[in-house]
């Protein structure tokens, strides 16, 4: 039984160390990141919409996945807003773009 709080034993860095020494010296394929193409014996899958994505890092994870505000660019990590299928990380980029119906605090 895991404590609370404690990783999964599956998620323990040295076994995933060991899996992965395991794969390279069978001469297996590492999982390359689909951002920047790196093989790393560390990534990880993020399912959206039903369609699975490998990524090296989180940073990789978010410039694919993570939606930009539609003024300032940025990419939004929280919850931001939307509007009519157009992101915003703010009230205050969404009203900049003339949305005023929207509030990012109640």
């Amino acid at each position: 039984m895991e404590k609370i709080g404690q990783p999964p034993t599956s998620a323990r860095p040295r076994t995933l160390l060991k899996l992965a020494n395991e794969v390279r010296r069978e001469g297996g394929k590492m999982a390359t990141c689909e951002t920047c193409g790196n093989d790393y014996d560390k990534a990880f899958q993020v399912v959206m919409n039903g369609q699975a994505h490998t990524f090296d890092s989180f940073e990789c994870a978010i410039h694919a996945l993570a939606p930009m505000c539609e003024h300032c660019g940025t990419r939004i990590v929280g919850h931001g807003l939307e509007k009519d299928g157009t992101y915003y990380c703010c009230d205050h980029c969404a009203q900049k773009e003339g949305v005023t119906d929207l509030r990012d605090r109640l």
